[in-house]
């Protein structure tokens, strides 16, 4: 994947249901991300402005993922999961900071039991 070929980010799923304020059934956010291996070290040092803006509290941006920030071995791309207090907004500034070098994608997740429930309901 070449970095002219990045895009803006995608929020995948389509209609996901919105669980803030206490409801239960929280949807999460798996945040895929690819670069190419020659943005590398420019991505190593973006990743270390989001993980400052983090600790300094910025709202601007998720303030505490759900999960390490995972890598596969031997490829650029990787995944994390954030809670469902992210917000959209904050989702694509995260995005936006690594613009033109490395594509992002945000889809909804959540567990199995949690989907059986709304099936249910559905039917």
């Amino acid at each position: 994947m070449g970095s002219a070929s990045l895009v803006e980010p995608r929020l995948q799923g389509g209609s996901h249901i919105s669980t803030r304020n206490g409801r239960e059934n929280a949807v999460k956010w798996l945040a895929h991300w690819e670069m190419d291996s020659k943005d590398f070290d420019v991505n190593i040092k973006k990743y270390q402005e989001l993980l400052a803006a983090r600790e300094k509290k910025d709202p601007r941006y998720p303030l505490k993922p759900l999960s390490d920030n995972f890598g596969f071995p031997g490829e650029y791309r990787g995944f994390l999961i954030y809670d469902d207090d992210t917000t959209d907004e904050q989702l694509a500034n995260v995005a936006f900071h690594f613009k033109d070098t490395m594509l992002w994608t945000f889809e909804p997740i959540m567990t199995a039991s949690q989907m059986i429930k709304l099936y249910k309901a559905k039917k």
